[in-house]
């Protein structure tokens, strides 16, 4: 719904007002010499219009000026009956910006006296104490009514932006994850069996230690990535989750020590939204099978179909006591795959597994064209 704005400046309204008040002035002074009036009651029909010319750098006094005058020359008789809708002009163009732009209470209460002085002067008879509350009471009730859509539009901008803000807090937060996480555990994991294997297999301890050089270099150059496509304003932070990409995740977890099958049937096929999310939800849950699992059999499956991909990633749990320590986690990562599979309207599955280990399980269908999964 567009913004409706009432202008309250600026030389353009002001020329336009100060128009309109002539123009009332003149009905009513016109009115005035018809009817035979004399010079003061010239003047008081002359001055009706003039509130209308500063109604919008005071609308309240404006209002109320113009609702006094115009009640005082029709009681007077300073104005013909033929000139009645001039004053009533003047009143509802003032009374339009007491509702559009007054507080609430304020707006409430001036209308209320308005409307009771109005009838009390000019309502001599229900009809015309009825119309003449309609005449006062109308403006006002439209100038609320738009004030209340310009309100209402105000509100849906900030929700609007504070709603894309938290989204992109989170996006950031997801990535960040997935960039630190997964070689945190690594290095956590290999650096715990080089301490324990140091004195007696010192080759596997130098092993380890190579692995966790390696990792440590490519963990700085994608965080530097990352950083970069922030500080650029980049919305794609994952690699382009191919073939290769795929199979680089499970080297990673071979190295710490999962022996690991990969079955990759057409990974290249979906879109590149859903290649990137298909490589943060394999970098998951391996670097779960790592944290959790030590070394351990896994089974990695992406197959990539016509109107979907499915990814599945399996693990049969702790082969025995792990030598590496415990890797602590928050359980941002499965909440992020959560959130990464919703914008696909996917589905998701994290299960334990009867015989023991782990499995999760995902599929994505592909975006119609023109649709903006993208997580």
């Amino acid at each position: 719904m567009p913004e409706v704005i009432v202008d309250t400046g600026g030389w353009r309204w002001l020329a336009v007002d100060s128009a309109a008040a002539l123009l009332v002035a003149a009905a009513c002074g016109y009115a005035a010499v018809e009817s035979g009036a004399g010079g003061g009651h010239l003047a008081l029909a002359l001055v009706v219009g003039l509130p209308v010319a500063a109604r919008r750098i005071w609308p309240l006094p404006m209002a109320g000026a113009a609702l006094a005058a115009g009640l005082l020359a029709l009681d007077l008789g300073a104005i013909s009956t033929v000139a009645t809708p001039a004053p009533y002009a003047a009143v509802a163009a003032t009374q339009y910006l007491v509702g559009a732009r007054s507080g609430s209470r304020v707006s409430v209460v001036a209308i209320v006296l308005s409307v009771v002085a109005a009838v009390l002067v000019s309502g001599r008879t229900p009809g015309s104490a009825v119309l003449v509350a309609a005449l006062v009471c109308g403006p006002w009730a439209a100038g609320r009514y738009l004030r209340h859509r310009r309100d209402r539009a105000r509100r849906a901008s900030a929700e609007l932006a504070e709603q894309a803000v938290a989204e992109d807090r989170l996006r950031i937060a997801r990535d960040m994850h997935d960039v630190i996480a997964h070689n945190l555990s690594l290095i956590a994991v290999k650096s715990s069996v080089a301490r324990h294997v140091a004195a007696i297999r010192p080759q596997e301890s130098q092993d380890a230690l190579a692995v966790i050089e390696t990792t440590s270099r490519e963990a700085l150059t994608e965080l530097r990535r990352v950083l970069g496509l922030l500080r650029a304003g980049a919305d794609t932070m994952a690699p382009a989750g191919t073939e290769d990409d795929l199979r680089d995740l499970a080297e990673r977890a071979r190295q710490a020590g999962v022996e690991i099958a990969v079955v990759l049937r057409r990974p290249d096929l979906p879109p590149d939204g859903v290649r990137r999310t298909v490589y943060r939800i394999v970098q998951e849950a391996l670097t779960n099978v790592v944290r959790h699992a030590g070394p351990t059999r896994c089974r990695l499956v992406v197959a990539a179909e016509p109107a979907g991909v499915t990814v599945e990633v399996c693990d049969e749990g702790p082969a025995g006591a792990p030598p590496a320590a415990a890797v602590p986690g928050a359980g941002h990562g499965l909440r992020g795959m959560r959130e990464r599979v919703a914008a696909y309207h996917g589905s998701l599955v994290t299960e334990a597994r009867a015989g023991g280990g782990f499995r999760v399980a995902a599929r994505l269908p592909y975006p119609a064209v023109g649709e903006d999964g993208r997580p």
